[in-house]
């Protein structure tokens, strides 16, 4: 299942852009049209681009519970003083009518003097944990003395307006305007374009499935291993059952320096790591719903440890219970990981044993 994320608006233009950047996330995309209810829009009543996103990105959240990504953008004339800006979508109805409103306006200004920058802001709003992410692009050009015909996606707007002066940076999207640029053309160069790519980064970062190494210490003493018993209160999936210690590996750290520290703040031992049990154990897991999921691939790296010094103090938040059993009798414990796997561990236990002369 993939977390639902809800793009607020119903400009096809801008639906055919984010679908173009987002369609490899792991999200599943829904529009205003595809609601169920019929939402009234808010008004927008910000004096920026940023605070109009922020309000609509939040109205249809708190509306909806999903998690939800909306845009504000504008047309800032320096001719003009920044006109129409924050209003320009509400300049006309139909892109004919904003263009030729305005051409009119810039009546008599010179091209030198029509320079323009088209900004965007995107706010993705979290209901659930009440928090803003936001994006911003602008690109420079100018405005150009006559419309250039349709006829392509991205004709929309004051985009057979807005002309972008040549780049060799980008040298087949730029020395055209807008309308006339192709879709992949037009994101590489566009302000929507530079504020969507930040935008996939995060999104990407807060639902795609989040892979975590965890080391866990199978420490071997006297013919015994040690188990903990999890202190987990808020995940009872996990409260109560028996594990190896270990712990994820953070950032910068190898598994075996991991291994040994999770050790000693886990259990109060000191070991040292004779092998890997040679298999690395992968679990899936998932927290949440469609409005706002978590997912995690666990890729699970045992070891086996023989205990050097240390008094076997336990880390009372997370360790209910420390015992040391036989191999034997691991089977016979209510662990995390299921009864077969634990099975497959046992053997693969007794053979590092014996391999290792322990």
């Amino acid at each position: 299942m993939k977390q639902k994320l809800l793009v607020a608006t119903t400009n096809k233009g801008k639906l055919v852009e984010i679908h173009h950047f987002f369609d490899d996330l792991s999200v599943d995309i829904i529009t205003l049209s595809d609601l169920d209810q019929d939402i009234v829009a808010p008004e927008e009543t910000g004096s920026t681009i940023q605070e109009n996103a922020m309000l609509k990105a939040r109205y249809y959240a708190e509306k909806t519970g999903f998690l939800t990504l909306a845009d504000d953008s504008g047309l800032f004339v320096d001719a003009l003083d920044g006109w129409p800006g924050v209003k320009s979508a509400r300049v006309g109805e139909t892109s004919k009518v904003q263009c030729d409103t305005l051409l009119s306006k810039l009546e008599g200004v010179s091209g030198d003097d029509r320079t323009a920058q088209f900004r965007v802001c995107l706010a993705l709003y979290n209901p659930n944990e009440l928090t803003f992410f936001t994006t911003f692009g602008e690109t420079m050009g100018r405005i150009i003395e006559e419309a250039v015909e349709s006829g392509v996606i991205t004709a929309y707007g004051y985009n057979r307006l807005f002309f972008v002066e040549k780049d060799d940076r980008y040298i087949e999207a730029t020395g055209k305007t807008y309308a006339e640029m192709s879709l992949q053309e037009k994101n590489s160069v566009s302000h929507r374009g530079k504020a969507l790519i930040k935008m996939k980064y995060h999104i990407a970062d807060i639902t795609s499935p989040k892979h975590i190494i965890l080391a866990n210490g199978i420490l071997f003493r006297d013919g015994k291993i040690l188990i903990n018993k999890r202190n987990d209160p808020h995940n009872p999936d996990f409260h109560g059952k028996w594990e190896f210690p270990g712990g994820a590996v953070d950032y910068g750290e190898t598994i075996e320096e991991n291994l040994v520290r999770e050790v000693w703040e886990e259990a109060g031992y000191n070991v040292s790591i004779v092998a890997s049990l040679g298999k690395i154990y992968v679990n899936q897991r998932e927290k949440g719903d469609e409005q706002l999921l978590h997912r995690y691939q666990l890729y699970i790296i045992p070891h086996l440890c023989t205990v050097e010094s240390g008094d076997g103090v336990i880390s009372d938040n997370e360790v209910l219970e420390s015992r040391w059993v036989t191999v034997k009798e691991l089977v016979e414990y209510d662990f995390i990981d299921s009864k077969e796997r634990m099975v497959e561990m046992v053997q693969l236990i007794e053979k590092k044993i014996t391999e290792h002369n322990l």
